[in-house]
């Protein structure tokens, strides 16, 4: 066995036995110092009885659930009774969309942001909306930056809407029933 081997190994069982006996690091929600026998898969260094890995803490501090952090994405689905184009005069803003005539013609920026795979802005007034965007949405006093899609489809006198959204930058964790329930409130607020 080589020196190399030999100092590798005594690192690697002071590791253990330093995480063994001390408190563990974890990030959205993981152990990242916890480690399992790569041939058994059994716990080296943790108890699973005290699941370290269903802890993690917002941005405020708390400790939260970390299985709700798990749905990042979702969709919407709302029937109402509202017409389809004052559905879409409603949410656009409400939501945060923006249409071709909210960038400034001619503007690099303006057409790096229309290029962009989250804007999609497709109509045909009287009958059907297809809307894609960046949009927010604050849960617990943070602000969280989403990608979101909406149609909304024409459904007798009033309209079928379906919206999904997902987080902008898939590293970031929230809460996800309090992502949908916020996002519900909102478009329900948009549509009286």
């Amino acid at each position: 066995m080589g020196l190399k081997t030999l100092g590798l190994g005594a690192l690697t069982l002071m590791t253990l036995a330093g995480c063994a006996a001390q408190d563990h690091y974890y990030s959205n929600g993981v152990c990242v110092t916890c480690i399992n026998n790569p041939v058994t898969g059994e716990p080296w260094n943790y108890d699973p009885a005290e699941t370290p890995q269903k802890v993690a803490t917002n941005a405020q501090g708390e400790t939260v659930d970390a299985r709700h952090l798990g749905r990042q994405s979702g969709s919407i689905d709302i029937d109402t009774l509202v017409d389809v184009d004052t559905a879409y005069a409603r949410i656009k803003p409400a939501m945060g969309f923006r249409s071709p005539d909210d960038f400034e013609r001619g503007n690099t920026m303006s057409d790096w942001q229309m290029g962009d795979a989250a804007w999609k802005h497709q109509t045909t007034p009287g009958a059907y909306y297809d809307l894609g965007d960046y949009g927010r949405q604050t849960l617990g006093g943070t602000q969280y930056h989403i990608v979101q899609r909406i149609q909304i489809q024409k459904d007798g006198g009033g309209s079928r809407i379906h919206y999904r959204w997902a987080p902008a930058d898939p590293r970031v964790r929230y809460d996800g029933p309090a992502m949908e329930s916020a996002l519900t409130q909102r478009l329900n607020a948009a549509l009286r």
